[in-house]
């Protein structure tokens, strides 16, 4: 009886503890939940009680895509949002640059966006830098973007971005920078990417991506900066993406990709780091293979497989 008693205070003392514990979780979640809708009606309110008529320095269509951008991406909550709806000149709200009449930047790194990019940011023709990286965005990649032909850099980087790349991305005729890396896109990579031969950075690196390394992406002449690490790519490197001379890094480690590296990429003479480990490519062992592997020296992080010439073990009698 002493035991059954000793046994039901103990079991009182630690339920005592562990209780107010589980009330607090249980509060903390019911309070970011209260948290997230009173930061959607204040947004909501802050986007009714204001009119891009009575702005001054911007089109009224351009403002308009800046108000959207703030309600998707619940503007009242971001880290910072000094003057967003308050100011009726569009240059002086945060991360914004007004140029010649016109909006022609939106950065906003890592102040805390969470929702979508809207399908009005395409409404900002004369946008050179979009910068949203290293916040909580979801959703696609919006097809408007194909349509920003001014966009230079487009960033973003370490958010939590869903669906497949646009077809129409292939449209930004202006594009040196496409940084897409550390999200959760999926689907093959568009061929019409090759199409943006101003390019000098592409990084589509830790996606979901699959299919194979489109051939058009040879196309992309400008290209120093090659990344499409940690997807889920697969199938055989192309050779045309030995025409891309200017190539200094080439990233594509962790992936399925199969095969023999093509002996085109000999003509890369000024690629300084080459990450292919974590894949199931092969070597060649040609001299002029071994030679560029040498030139890239420590930069070189295979797999250590070797291509086999079976055709030099054949009886001379099948050769």
């Amino acid at each position: 009886m002493k035991k059954i008693l000793f046994f039901l205070l103990l079991f009182s003392f630690i339920s005592a503890l562990c209780l107010p514990g589980t009330t607090s979780q249980a509060n903390d979640g019911v309070n970011d939940a209260a948290d997230q809708q009173a930061i959607r009606a204040q947004t909501l309110e802050d986007v009714e009680s204001f009119n891009c008529e009575d702005v001054s320095d911007v089109p009224v269509s351009e403002c308009e895509a800046l108000v959207a951008f703030y309600l998707t991406t619940n503007g009242a909550g971001w880290s910072y949002n000094t003057n967003w709806l308050e100011s009726s000149t569009v240059g002086t709200w945060l991360g914004v640059t007004v140029e010649e009449e016109h909006v022609a930047i939106l950065s906003l790194y890592s102040k805390n966006l969470t929702g979508t990019i809207p399908e009005e940011i395409g409404h900002l023709p004369y946008l050179e830098l979009l910068e949203l990286a290293g916040n909580q965005l979801t959703g696609p990649i919006p097809q408007s973007l194909g349509n920003l032909t001014y966009l230079v850099e487009a960033c973003l980087t370490n958010n939590l971005i869903t669906g497949p790349i646009p077809d129409t991305l292939g449209g930004m005729s202006s594009l040196l920078k496409l940084s897409f890396n550390d999200n959760l896109i999926e689907g093959e990579i568009p061929a019409s990417l090759g199409n943006i031969t101003t390019l000098t950075k592409f990084s589509l690196g830790n996606n979901r991506l699959t299919g194979t390394i489109p051939d058009s992406l040879g196309q992309l002449l400008n290209v120093d900066r090659f990344e499409v690490y940690k997807n889920n790519l697969s199938g055989e490197l192309p050779e045309s993406l030995g025409n891309l001379t200017l190539l200094k890094e080439l990233i594509i480690f962790e992936n399925s990709f199969s095969g023999s590296i093509p002996l085109t990429y000999t003509n890369l003479t000024n690629v300084t780091d080459f990450y292919f480990f974590g894949t199931q490519l092969c070597e060649p062992t040609t001299p002029e293979f071994l030679a560029w592997k040498a030139l890239v020296d420590d930069g070189w992080h295979g797999t250590d497989l070797i291509c086999m010439d079976f055709h030099q073990f054949l009886p001379i009698i099948y050769r």
